[in-house]
């Protein structure tokens, strides 16, 4: 069946209105993701929970994003990118929703889990949006200023929630973020147009095999390998935007106020560390991602180290504690914007898409894992302090890894080229 898709296109300039209503979807999903955390504190108290029950939640959260991640993205190119950001964010919308009235903690989990397939379609559909509304020269200017939306989400719940919900309870509180998320529907629904390259691209029948590209990617040796590095990011940022507020609160002796302000820190330093990374690495690392990572979990370690020894026993002050949560979120949490720009090296443009898709199961399976571990480790010694240390170890072990391996394969390539 022909469609007929009109000439004109306003993609040679910057689509502002398509990025703002992109943009505006994430955010709202940031302040559910990042931002539930800073309410930990008063589940806490709420239900009586230990620290590594608490990591749970996230857990939750992330186990069925991670069981659907490879697929949701297949079926937002069937169903298009508005539909994908329809599903996410009204999904989230409702569950927070049902959030307010559960009577326990176990009903909590499960709710989160159902959230976690709102959260697995976001991205796709954010990527999907943005490649098919701007030009390949806009391209990379509109995802990076996309990929803030979530710490910025996050920033707005760490700075807004914890005050309500000591003035009007964590119940009511929730609610706040699950009416915006429908006010976010609404805005969708009746502002974002379909680009008309996309509409041609749902009408198109895809016949290449779901699992034979599957498989060709398993074999892909350099993608796999950053697919596991991937996971172990997933641990530290999963780590990190579980406990933190809980950090500052339970081994600091922090008002859940205040804690929230440090998360809001955390947040911010998330903000401005993906573009500036990428600032770093184009400009001063000749685009070398891969010594930029280590760089990346060289300073993350020095910073555990000093949450895990240098601090234990002391009472730092506030304002060092804030600097200390900025760089947490600029190291632990920074490093997205060049970690997804690196997997478009590693295979063809078609297939760009299913890579994603895979290293997003990697990412969102160490996200699902560590919290738990996490806080259990703090449970046991009563403090973070020794769940900092292994945190920082395994950033920076993984780090030297992936540069080692980096540095063999250009070895083999330079010989290789010299015998040519």
């Amino acid at each position: 069946m022909n469609y007929k898709i009109k000439t004109k296109n306003k993609n040679h300039h910057f689509n502002w209105v398509t990025l703002m209503i992109i943009s505006l979807a994430s955010i709202v999903m940031g302040i559910y993701r990042d931002g539930i955390t800073v309410l930990f504190p008063f589940f806490q108290k709420d239900f009586d929970l230990s620290r590594g029950e608490l990591g749970l939640y996230i857990t939750f959260l992330y186990f069925t994003s991670s069981l659907v991640s490879i697929f949701s993205g297949r079926l937002v190119d069937i169903k298009g990118s508005k539909w994908g950001m329809i599903f996410g964010v009204l999904s989230v919308g409702i569950f927070l929703a049902l959030h307010s009235m559960a009577p326990n903690f176990s009903i909590l989990l499960v709710l989160a889990a159902f959230a976690g397939f709102g959260l697995s379609v976001n991205a796709p559909a954010a990527n999907k949006g943005i490649s098919e509304s701007f030009p390949l020269k806009w391209r990379s200017t509109a995802t990076g200023i996309w990929s803030t939306a979530f710490p910025i989400g996050g920033l707005l719940a760490a700075s807004i929630l914890p005050m309500l919900g000591m003035m009007i309870g964590w119940r009511k509180t929730i609610l706040l973020p699950g009416i915006l998320a429908l006010l976010c529907v609404f805005i969708i629904s009746n502002f974002y147009q379909v680009n008309g390259k996309e509409e041609l691209h749902l009408n198109n029948k895809n016949n290449v095999s779901f699992w034979k590209s599957i498989r060709k990617l398993i074999n892909n040796f350099d993608l796999m390998l950053l697919s596991i590095y991937g996971f172990f990011l997933g641990a530290v940022t999963g780590s990190i935007s579980t406990h933190f507020t809980l950090f500052m609160y339970m081994d600091y002796d922090i008002s859940k106020s205040i804690a929230g302000i440090g998360f809001a820190c955390l947040q911010f330093g998330s903000i401005l560390g993906r573009p500036g990374w990428g600032l770093i690495c184009d400009k001063y690392l000749g685009t070398n991602k891969r010594k930029a990572f280590l760089i990346i979990g060289f300073t993350f370690l020095i910073i555990a180290l000093i949450f895990g020894l240098f601090f234990t026993g002391s009472n730092p002050s506030l304002i060092m504690i804030l600097i200390l949560a900025f760089l947490t979120g600029c190291t632990g949490r920074g490093w997205q914007g060049i970690f997804f720009a690196s997997i478009p090296e590693t295979v063809k443009e078609e297939e760009v898409g299913f890579a994603i898709g895979l290293t997003f199961l990697f990412l969102r399976a160490g996200l699902l894992v560590a919290p738990p571990i996490f806080g259990y480790m703090a449970d046991l010694s009563d403090s973070y302090d020794s769940s900092w240390i292994l945190l920082g170890l395994i950033f920076f072990v993984s780090s030297v890894i992936q540069y080692l391996y980096y540095l063999r394969q250009n070895k083999i390539k330079n010989a290789s080229e010299d015998k040519i």
